[in-house]
């Protein structure tokens, strides 16, 4: 025959290429076959298409003669000089091909010089050696399981066939040795009825033979053309769905149909998860059930031996072989025999196909080269799935990560940075400083408005962590019945309204932060798994069994003595002690009035921008009600008073009416006389409204206001900052916090002050 160009084999590395040309390839043969072609026709028209299947420079086809038992060259297909010719024959038994024969499997031999000199006595290798090929792939021709003979594909290069063409060729390689023996069992019949037509004598006995031998060939030709159906239908289903669940109960019941079997299940195993889920079919006459298959350990499963080795698991009697768990279950509920059949997709074992029958022995008589046909399918539908799973997933990660951060922009930071320079505050940013670097779990203790979460962001923003999340949970504002699940995710049907898969708030502060405001008010079943995540760094969701590992810094708040709680039984002991790491606890602002002045600078510079105001004076009324104030609702509330006092607010005068905090709070300390104190700052003169200054005057500013205060309050006291008629006495301030305003301002400690 014409020889023909090698090609290249860049093509040969997709499915999607393979599926056009195998049904082309399946039609043509049925079609000739209907035309009444012999077999160089068809295998003519094989030789043609697989020429652009898979790369060769020789093809040639040996088919199995009985009962001799011997391969015979029938045909060949070379682009140069032939030397083993066509009516070669060879014996099976003892040859190199008898094994590939009896298992089905293809042979690659990527270096045919060294396979000689290692089997010196192969004629057939010596023959095409001489022909100058390098390299070949065989593949057995199987119809309806059994061998009827063999494929060679031949290059004149070395390792020129992979794994990958051995998959694609063992798709095409059941049409082939269908069409093949189709044409074969054709001709034997035309033998037949040439014989019958010589037997005028024995005609009755022809009749009979001949119905007989055609029931049987168009038995054979009925179950050949409803396996193709089958694969196509197949086929436009993966192509068509990525619900595995949908993919799999059409699978199951077309399996059901051509094996008679009484079971078919699916078992999935994703990513490197030591357990294994899935879902069965079970059929008895006429009705079908579906059933869950919780999820199981996989050490020591059949189903781990199937992904393991990779090859088919046949049981052809469940009362004489319980090697595994699953056998056991089996034969405990009635089933006589297995196969279990591994699904691989792009070298990964994904899965298993399980087929089980109640009667003993069936696997005989069922069709394994379909099934491992189904099973390519398979793994392609639950490699596609998979993909659109985990876009899917990971869509909806980012969603909510948007939330978040979305959330995190429209987020007030309640000061921008921790204001203040009291040495309560000072304290609380060395203890921000020390544990930020770490991962330590940080508790924050503190009175509601004083500013947990800002010290949390602070921590955050100064760790390893800053690019990624700070997860914030209110667990006050959580119903008790919810919380678990906003917390830690639930699976898809652990309640009723849990339509789908969601990651909860520890999910996405994965390498990240999580900060638990208010962890006081979590649920004590909640407490246990939250104890848990503490311990072991791993979460379950709701209504899943599944550990997920978490590698996330935890932050928790409270406004309570959680000490106390959990002394009281309110409050799992375990879980404080767990928390209790590292306490920071953020001052009340009653206990560090000397950083009202800079808190009320930055709240007005904060407002005038906002609400397109210039304050540069504040009521000298106002600031004694704010200095003396004992501040209920700490930090917050400051920033509430002086929105509200900013809204009301005239002109570049900051006003103040004592009542609103009347009711909140009780008002320390005496009428104020001619000098009023507060926090380092002086008020001096009659003036109803004091300039931001050490004298009125309009254009100062409130450190102008501290400096003019405290250097009043030193010329009083002749300049002395100790003793209990010193300027720290008046001021109502510590001696060392006295010397750091004195220092920030430039201010000597003698009557020289400028």
């Amino acid at each position: 025959m014409a020889g023909f160009p090698l090609r290249s084999s860049a093509k040969y590395h997709t499915l999607a290429a393979v599926s056009p040309t195998y049904e082309r390839l399946v039609e043509r043969m049925l079609k000739q076959l209907n035309m009444g072609h012999g077999l160089d026709e068809l295998l003519a028209s094989v030789f043609d298409h697989l020429s652009g299947v898979v790369p060769s420079n020789r093809i040639a086809v040996a088919l199995l003669e009985e009962p001799a038992h011997v391969l015979r060259l029938v045909a060949c297909r070379s682009d140069g000089e032939v030397k083993l010719k066509i009516g070669y024959a060879a014996r099976v038994e003892g040859s190199t091909l008898a094994p590939l024969l009896e298992t089905g499997a293809p042979r690659i031999i990527s270096d045919l010089d060294e396979y000689l000199r290692q089997k010196p006595t192969s004629s057939s290798t010596e023959l095409i050696v001489r022909e100058g090929m390098k390299s070949s792939l065989t593949l057995p021709l199987l119809a309806d399981g059994k061998p009827i003979g063999v494929i060679f594909f031949s290059s004149r290069q070395k390792d020129r066939y992979t794994d990958q063409h051995a998959e694609l060729l063992g798709r095409l390689a059941s049409p082939i040795a269908i069409g093949v023996e189709k044409t074969r069992l054709i001709g034997q019949l035309q033998q037949t009825n040439e014989e019958l037509a010589r037997a005028n004598s024995a005609k009755d006995d022809f009749l009979d033979t001949l119905r007989k031998e055609v029931d049987k060939q168009t038995e054979q030709l009925r179950r050949s053309e409803s396996r193709y159906r089958l694969l196509v239908e197949m086929g436009q289903v993966v192509n068509s769905s990525l619900d595995v669940r949908q993919v799999f109960r059409h699978a199951a019941t077309q399996i059901h149909k051509q094996l008679g079997c009484d079971r078919v299940s699916l078992l999935l195993v994703a990513g490197r998860a030591t357990s294994r889920h899935g879902f069965a079919i079970e059929f008895n006459g006429d009705r079908s059930h579906w059933a869950e298959i919780p999820t199981q350990p996989l050490p020591g499963s059949a189903f781990d031996w199937v992904m393991q080795h990779r090859v088919p698991q046949v049981v052809r009697s469940l009362k004489q072989a319980q090697s595994f768990p699953e056998d056991r279950r089996l034969f405990e509920v009635g089933y006589g025999s297995k196969v279990y059949l591994p699904l691989l997709s792009r070298e990964q074992s994904v899965g298993v196909l399980g087929i089980v029958s109640r009667r003993e022995n069936q696997p005989d008589h069922w069709d394994l080269e379909l099934l491992r046909e189904i099973c390519a399918q398979l793994s392609i539908a639950l490699d596609n799935a998979s993909a659109y799973s985990e876009i899917d997933r990971l869509k909806s990660e980012l969603e909510q990560q948007n939330v978040y951060l979305r959330d995190e922009i429209r987020t007030d930071n309640d000061f921008g940075s921790i204001i203040g320079d009291s040495p309560a505050m000072r304290q609380v940013r060395v203890a921000v400083e020390q544990v930020a670097l770490t991962d330590s779990t940080v508790l924050i203790l503190g009175e509601t408005g004083t500013g947990k979460e800002l010290i949390a962001r602070a921590i955050h923003d100064a760790s390893s962590r800053r690019d990624n999340l700070m997860v914030k949970v209110n667990c006050a504002s959580l119903a008790p019945s919810l919380i678990a699940s906003e917390l830690f995710g639930h699976e898809a049907g652990a309640f009723t309204g849990a339509t789908e898969l969601r990651r909860g708030r520890f999910e996405l502060s994965h390498h990240g932060s999580i900060f638990l405001d208010e962890i006081s008010e979590v649920p004590a079943e909640t407490q246990v798994m939250l104890l848990r995540v503490l311990q072991e760094r791993v979460i379950e969701r709701v209504g899943g069994s599944e550990p997920i590992d978490i590698d996330t810094r935890v932050i928790a708040a409270s406004n309570r003595n959680l000490k106390t709680a959990a002394e009281e039984g309110r409050f799992r002991e375990d879980l404080y002690y767990r928390l209790n790491v590292f306490p920071i606890v953020v001052p009340p602002l009653r206990e560090r009035r000397e950083d009202i002045p800079a808190l009320l600078n930055h709240f007005i510079g904060r407002f005038s921008a906002r609400m397109n105001k210039s304050i540069t004076r504040v009521d000298r009324r106002g600031m004694e009600v704010l200095m003396q104030y004992d501040w209920p609702g700490n930090v917050r509330e400051l920033e509430n008073i002086i929105e509200r006092s900013m809204i009301i607010s005239r002109g570049d005068t900051l006003s103040l009416d004592s009542s609103w905090l009347s009711g909140n709070g009780a008002l320390s300390g005496n009428e104020p006389q001619d000098t009023h104190s507060f926090g380092g700052m002086s008020l001096v003169g009659d003036a109803d409204v004091v300039g931001f200054g050490a004298a009125p005057r309009s254009d100062a500013t409130l450190a102008e206001i501290e400096r003019g205060a405290i250097l009043d309050t030193l010329d009083r006291c002749g300049g002395k900052v100790y003793g209990h008629d010193g300027a720290a006495v008046a001021l109502g301030l510590k001696p060392t916090t006295l010397y750091g305003k004195m220092r920030k301002h430039r201010i000597k400690s003698s009557r020289q002050h400028e």
